[in-house]
């Protein structure tokens, strides 16, 4: 609710596409996870929407910290990718912490969870 309002703050209006992405973004968590883990996966699609959202904190605060900075400028893209990187580092490790078998399969959740939140900045940054 507050990425959504934020991103209503900068004048864009975005609750569906946000909402439609978090869903998606928990359907591919679980997917890859459970590829990788095999049947020794015990991540569920619940745990799965609780790390998207709890993980997404940093991405409200870089939609809030937008607008306050000019939107196009080198300052908001070298931001936006710290933010990222803290988003998909916490997210990883949630994911690897609550897992059994995750951790040998660490750079791939950080690839799938860099790719969420790189996905959802998108928003802030255009």
């Amino acid at each position: 609710m507050a990425f959504g309002l934020f991103q209503l703050l900068a004048g864009k209006l975005h609750f569906g596409i946000i909402l439609g992405w978090v869903t998606m973004a928990s359907m591919f968590l679980y997917v890859v996870f459970n590829m990788l883990a095999g049947k020794n996966g015990n991540l569920d699609m619940y745990k799965c929407l609780s790390l998207i959202g709890y993980c997404m904190l940093p991405i409200v605060m870089l939609s809030a910290f937008s607008l306050f900075v000019p939107q196009g400028g080198m300052v908001i893209m070298v931001i936006t990718g710290l933010f990222v990187i803290w988003s998909t580092r916490v997210c990883t490790g949630l994911v690897v912490e609550l897992a059994n078998c995750g951790d040998e399969h660490r750079g791939l959740i950080t690839y799938a969870c860099f790719l969420i939140y790189m996905l959802f900045s998108l928003l802030v940054i255009f």
